[in-house]
């Protein structure tokens, strides 16, 4: 029963262009809740090829996370901070960015935590890469979980 609906969901998308597609997966990827993983998932089941859903979907949240850290830096830099956040911050900056972008990327969206983690005060460029890093991970892991599902029920 799922090998038919996705066998005629795939017939479907390959009516599409290609462009079309690639559009869609990106428009999925930059949807802070859905993300690059949902993005992949959605184009690899759908047909679209899996190297392109890939880096579109990763793509569409890397966008959402630049964004995110921009505004985030803005609001950051308005806000006044004492010493004693000050001492947090730069421990957390020298040894929690990436883990913590790494881990939250799995819990909550990865643009949600670059925006929190640069309004704080935390240094910017180093969410921004931790939360390029962290998209680009998830979203081939979940792209290589659904070939394989897909592979396996197809």
């Amino acid at each position: 029963m799922f090998a038919d609906l996705i066998t005629q969901l795939q017939e479907f998308v390959d009516t599409l262009p290609l462009a079309l597609q690639v559009i869609a997966v990106l428009v999925i990827g930059m949807v802070p809740a859905l993300e690059g993983d949902v993005a992949a998932a959605i184009g690899i089941v759908a047909g679209v090829p899996w190297l392109l859903t890939v880096l579109v979907g990763a793509g569409g949240t890397v966008l959402t996370t630049l964004g995110a850290v921009a505004w985030g830096s803005r609001i950051g830099d308005k806000r006044r901070k004492g010493e004693r956040e000050r001492k947090i911050m730069a421990r957390v900056e020298k040894w929690g960015i990436p883990i913590a972008m790494f881990i939250g990327g799995f819990l909550v969206s990865v643009a949600i935590n670059a925006f929190v983690m640069s309004a704080a005060g935390l240094n910017r460029t180093i969410v921004l890469i931790s939360g390029i890093a962290t998209a680009i991970f998830n979203t081939l892991f979940v792209a290589l979980v659904a070939a394989g599902i897909l592979q396996a029920i197809l």
